[in-house]
């Protein structure tokens, strides 16, 4: 489901008021153009905390700053191969201390995914004179040959 943005303290007030004056919630989310259900949980709220404001909320509050944030979407975005040790050292001189799995959440609630590169053989001498051997020998046919091959 969507994340809806929260109402203005205008708004929310204006709900307030209006219930105290006797109108149900359903009149109440008609005239203001709110759900009802929206107009019953500020209610709720109002009545058991006798405010309408943003309550803190539970969790604990993120490690990186959004500063730091950009910092690594920069860093990562000018060269894809940065490690996350790199990075985690990156942070720690900036004063912040974290670990590589909070760099990877935080990379990845960018938009950014991770991957690691594909283990491959690699190639010995014999190899790539096998492959110059080859380019040089079909380097003059012609390209229906090629199209006959792919």
């Amino acid at each position: 489901m969507a994340k809806t943005k929260e109402l203005s303290k205008d708004t929310r007030n204006k709900i307030v008021d209006l219930h105290q004056a006797g109108k149900t919630e359903s009149a109440i989310g008609k005239q203001l153009g709110v759900k009802k259900s929206t107009v019953g949980a500020i209610i709720r709220k109002w009545k058991t905390y006798k405010t309408t404001e943003n309550l803190p909320r539970s969790g604990t509050p993120r490690k990186i700053s959004p500063r730091g944030v950009k910092m690594i979407t920069r860093t990562v975005s000018k060269n894809p191969r940065t490690t996350w040790g790199d990075l985690v050292n990156d942070l720690q001189r900036a004063g912040t201390k974290v670990i590589k799995a909070t760099i990877s959440n935080t990379l990845r609630r960018q938009g950014l995914k991770s991957c690691s590169a594909r283990c491959v053989p690699l190639l010995n001498p014999v190899h790539v004179r096998a492959r110059l051997k080859f380019a040089r020998e079909h380097l003059d046919d012609p390209e229906e040959d090629w199209e006959n091959v792919i």
